[in-house]
């Protein structure tokens, strides 16, 4: 975001223009679109065949904060927790990605 922030609100711009005066339902629902947007153009930039890597930059930060998104984390996790648990964090985290704005 820091780096493409102004792309993407342009990309997003007819859905996002004017929401400031706009109801927090009506500000909702335009966010709500625009995530189904970024969601629909980042399954298309998957099917081509692209991978997502981390950035140099990015990765140190992610790693300072104890975020290690390797196998090697997920292992860590799966031994710490119950298999019970790791689904109600798993539910858990998808229901709070389903409420969050853009």
């Amino acid at each position: 975001m820091q780096a493409h922030g102004t792309e993407l609100a342009a990309a997003l711009a007819p859905e996002l223009m004017n929401l400031k005066s706009q109801s927090a339902l009506i500000k909702n629902r335009a966010l709500d679109r625009s995530t189904a947007y970024l969601r629909d153009a980042l399954a298309a930039w998957l099917e081509e065949g692209a991978e997502i890597n981390y950035g140099a930059q990015d990765n140190d930060i992610l790693t300072a904060i104890g975020f290690r998104p390797d196998a090697a984390s997920r292992v860590d996790y799966q031994e710490k927790y119950t298999p019970a648990q790791n689904l109600i964090y798993a539910r858990r985290k998808a229901g709070l990605a389903a409420r969050e704005p853009v």
